[in-house]
């Protein structure tokens, strides 16, 4: 009987052995079946997706203001990169050496939908098969494309970015979360207007009105762009520019950016204090004049945006809730207004011969500039005061309010070529439209002034992704470089993992 017990238990081990066995065999298949048709990893080895995607690159921390940042390491380190909040030069750090993003991709989805503009997508490169690329997906099957003041213009009108993809694409421009120090620096906010002496009260990243202007007057904090135009302790006002923290250890005339940016985003946290109170912001580009009221709720006011002095959209009441602060963001870009309160939009074209967007902005076309008057906006040798080419500010009347958190952003801004080639016009840039064929797609990196695409592939017989190179959508993020962060160099940094936008 003990014989058989022995027996039995051996013969229960041995198939418990085979079971797992088996169970790794199944599951290695699976996996190489899951690769190979469903899910792949790739890892970005360049920074030409930057700040969405990220290369091999060295983090910093700014030692005046505090502002993370990070730097590509494909970028030429011949000076000392600049804190993008505050422009002060940085030493580098002892350890430098962070592996690119690794991304998950879903191949074979363009078998069953349709490649989407702005998607971020992996390819074969035309230019050499064997090689995967991964850039934004700009220009669609049968459109003409072109690149305008660093907007994209398909067959002739401007493409507006979907939600998630503007969320991905703005830039920095200046953070209040993030103070300088230096006793040099100027403030970015500062006060304007004749109701200056109404008063609001900086407090930690915060400005409060405690008590606002008499009658309608408002309140107003201005905005100031400070950018270093010789070197990082000369700072001085100046239009927004197209700099790149990513490739901010290169050196040349391109270290400040080399394109004026106007279309820009306001990220704030604002709170009005009781039902009268209204927050106003007011934004302009060249000689376009945009202008957003914020209504509390209980008011029976509606929220209201103009472009030029027109009403062209308004909301079913108050927006903002009284004694609790509410995200907001108001910007212009690609020729349209937004306003998103608590992440929401909540104001609605006025008119039906307004044109909005998918999202329902609305949409604006431009005034006209006389011969040589954007030159005369953008030129820095101009002595101050001169005209800028943007204006934001922000403000508040009718009742107490408080505002802070303010975050200003620029759009992408899509260069005609890359700044280490900047003597040959690229494919459907600025007065050179490049119409795409069937099967043929348009693809550019998110950091331009550094990204071999689509616009300088002159390699080849057509810039262009043919239909049957597509490899798949990046979706994951999953192993973010957390560099020497955790003791060895390819240790995951768990807060970066998020979607590909």
């Amino acid at each position: 009987m003990e014989d058989f017990q022995q027996a039995h238990k051996q013969q229960k081990s041995r198939e418990s052995l085979l079971e797992t066995v088996e169970s790794i065999i199944v599951a290695f298949i699976l996996a190489f079946i899951f690769r190979a048709f469903i899910i792949e990893a790739f890892v970005i080895p360049t920074g030409s997706m930057a700040p969405t995607l990220y290369g091999a690159h060295t983090e910093y921390r700014c030692s005046d203001c505090g502002y993370p940042f990070a730097v590509g390491e494909d970028s030429r380190i011949t000076v000392p990169p600049l804190c993008p909040n505050c422009f002060l030069g940085q030493p580098v750090p002892p350890r430098s050496d962070y592996s690119g993003d690794r991304v998950l991709v879903l191949k074979y989805l363009y078998e069953f939908q349709p490649p989407r503009r702005w998607d971020v997508i992996v390819f074969h490169n035309p230019n050499e098969p064997s090689q995967n690329f991964i850039k934004r997906l700009i220009g669609l099957p049968g459109e003409t494309l072109e690149l305008r003041y660093g907007d994209v213009y398909i067959n002739g009108r401007i493409a507006h970015k979907t939600d998630k993809a503007q969320d991905a694409l703005w830039m920095l421009v200046h953070d209040t979360r993030y103070r300088p120090t230096r006793p040099e620096w100027q403030p970015r906010w500062v006060e304007e207007g004749p109701a200056a002496e109404a008063g609001w009260e900086a407090k930690d990243s915060a400005f409060v009105l405690a008590k606002p202007p008499a009658g309608d007057r408002t309140a107003w904090l201005a905005y100031r762009h400070r950018s270093p135009v010789e070197a990082p302790d000369n700072i001085r006002t100046s239009n927004v520019m197209d700099y790149y923290t990513y490739d901010g250890g290169s050196d040349g005339s391109d270290r400040y950016g080399t394109a004026v940016c106007t279309d820009l985003g306001l990220h704030v946290r604002v709170m009005a204090g009781q039902a009268t109170s209204i927050i106003v912001a007011e934004m302009r580009a060249y000689r376009d004049r945009f202008r957003f009221e914020l209504t509390a709720e209980g008011s029976g006011q509606p929220a209201r945006i103009w472009i030029n002095e027109r009403l062209v959209a308004q909301s079913d009441g108050g927006v903002l809730p009284v004694g609790r602060p509410v995200e907001v963001l108001v910007a212009n870009v690609d020729h349209k207004v937004m306003l998103l309160v608590g992440g929401s939009r909540r104001a609605k074209a006025v008119s039906p011969d307004l044109e909005t967007t998918t999202e329902g902005d609305v949409t604006y076309e431009p005034k006209p500039l006389a011969t040589g008057e954007r030159e005369r906006f953008d030129n820095p040798a101009v002595p101050e005061p001169r005209n800028f080419a943007y204006e934001v500010r922000i403000g508040a009347h009718g009742g107490p309010a408080t505002i802070e958190y303010l975050r200003l952003d620029r759009d992408v801004y899509y260069l005609s070529n890359l700044l280490s080639n900047s003597l040959r016009p690229g494919f459907g840039t600025q007065g050179h439209p490049f119409a795409l064929r069937e099967g043929e797609y348009f693809v550019m990196g998110d950091n331009s002034p550094r990204s071999f695409d689509s616009r300088l592939w002159w390699q080849v017989t057509r810039p262009v992704v043919p239909a049957e190179n597509l490899v798949g959508k990046a979706f994951f993020v999953y192993w973010p470089s957390a560099g020497w962060r955790y003791g060895v160099p390819v240790a995951p940094d768990a807060t970066g993992w998020r979607l590909v936008r």
